[in-house]
């Protein structure tokens, strides 16, 4: 059942508003059915779905004081357009801390061996390569106005793609696909960011983590050689979908992610990923000055980018928010409020927050900063004190295995995985900057992923 955790992620469409967005994913019902399975085939793995009294604890503290920052700015609110509400604001929450316990319990049932950690590891790769020539190169085609798949594209959008909703004057979908109207690369994602997000949060790491460490995934590749020239083919085709997918996340995230790549590597594999990084530069300058496509999309997404008025404006509105409400925050649901009430006059004359955000809510477009809001230090600081410990124990057992002889763990593994768990955190928090959905299913699955690798290292080392 670990094959399928990863893959059936990529299906990201919600069938309902009503609830928090795991819950109206198709992922959410598939988790259930493989936590029963697995129970059904292994009665004496229940006891490890049941969390410890420290998990018990923090939930109430979260609950607490969330419950509380919500009463608070309802009584400032009210009933309004721009608010969850007092009632839907809990059951969304709900529906998250469901969502966060359901994947911490799949993995709980799921991953237990090394061996399994690889299969889960091989299914997540083989799915990307699916979604890869299924769903985004014939998106390729599109953001080169080479139309050949167009049907195919809107066809498959039809059933899966992810949408916001939308009114005349405001519809990415407006030509039946979001690839077709916008004319870039956003998979089955509501939009081009999401798909950046979802490659270099979830992928990417993994992929730099195998390559670094020659990982041999691929049972019918028996060269070393060609599986290490295989999986950095996979990377390096991954990185350059970030650049078709036209939007400053995914290009500033590809940049980012081919750096934490090159620190991480060495010798061989180090040089030509420099020397593949120079002749791109010295392309990219060239396609810059004579080639008039590349031009406009580097000065559109990246040097010239226009109508940035409501990012800036909204992440001055976040900033505001926090620091008028900075221990509690605001609590789940009334972040939209706060913020339009915050927003810069200077930069909300133009179409969409007249006519969408300021009617409907305004979306958060800096997610730390959104962190900050929603939640307040009193919440986001212990968060992220909990996370440095995580840190700091992938690197004590990275340590221990550099000096340690057992033959009980495999070393290479290990280290990969460390990679890619480090990797992860570096691009959350650059993706952090912008927009990511750190409730969603691929990131929830990969952090309770590699958490049980940790733990499971430090029960063998104590063997």
């Amino acid at each position: 059942m670990v094959n399928f955790l990863l893959p059936i992620t990529f299906f990201s469409k919600t069938y309902s508003y009503s609830v928090a967005e795991p819950m109206a994913m198709v992922s959410f019902p598939f988790m259930i059915i493989v936590i029963l399975i697995q129970l059904y085939r292994f009665p004496n793995r229940i006891k490890n779905l049941i969390p410890t009294p420290k998990a018990f604890f923090l939930a109430a503290f979260v609950w607490f004081f969330q419950l509380l920052a919500m009463f608070l700015s309802y009584r400032k609110t009210g009933e309004t357009l721009v608010t969850w509400g007092l009632l839907h604001s809990p059951i969304t929450l709900a529906g998250w801390t469901l969502a966060v316990y359901i994947a911490w319990a799949v993995i709980q049932v799921t991953v237990i061996t090394e061996k399994d950690e690889k299969q889960f590891i091989k299914a997540g790769i083989i799915g990307l390569l699916f979604y890869l020539i299924f769903a985004l190169f014939p998106q390729v085609f599109l953001t080169l106005h080479l139309n050949i798949f167009n049907d195919y594209v809107n066809l498959l959008a039809k059933f899966f793609e992810e949408r916001w909703k939308s009114m005349p004057g405001y519809d990415f979908y407006s030509n039946g696909s979001y690839s077709a109207t916008q004319l870039r690369v956003n998979g089955f994602e509501p939009e081009a960011s999401y798909l950046a997000n979802l490659l270099s949060v979830t992928y990417i790491p993994i992929l730099i983590g195998i390559t670094v460490t020659g990982q041999k995934i691929w049972l019918k590749i028996n060269s070393t050689k060609l599986q290490i020239i295989f999986n950095v083919s996979i990377t390096f085709i991954v990185l350059l979908i970030l650049i078709f997918a036209k939007t400053t996340t995914g290009i500033l995230a590809a940049i980012v992610a081919y750096f934490i790549w090159m620190s991480w590597s060495r010798g061989f594999l180090r040089k030509s990923i420099l020397w593949i990084a120079l002749v791109g530069m010295i392309l990219l300058i060239v396609g810059y000055l004579k080639i008039s496509v590349i031009h406009s999309m580097l000065n559109q997404f990246l040097f010239a980018k226009q109508g940035t008025d409501n990012r800036w404006g909204g992440t001055i509105g976040l900033a505001l928010t926090f620091l008028s409400h900075p221990i509690l925050g605001v609590g789940t649901g009334f972040t939209s409020y706060f913020t339009i009430e915050n927003f810069p006059i200077s930069a909300s004359q133009n179409f969409e927050f007249q006519h969408v955000y300021s009617q409907t809510g305004f979306p958060i477009l800096s997610e730390f900063l959104g962190w900050l809001s929603t939640f307040g230090m009193i919440i986001v600081i212990p968060a992220l004190m909990l996370l440095g410990r995580l840190i700091a124990r992938s690197f004590l057992i990275e340590n221990k295995l550099n000096g340690s002889t057992t033959e009980v763990v495999d070393r290479s593994w290990s280290r990969s995985l460390h990679i890619s768990f480090i990797s992860m955190i570096i691009l959350v928090l650059f993706s952090s900057i912008f927009i990511i959905r750190i409730y969603l299913w691929p990131y929830l699955l990969m952090f309770f992923f590699y958490r049980k690798h940790i733990m499971r290292l430090e029960e063998e080392l104590k063997q």
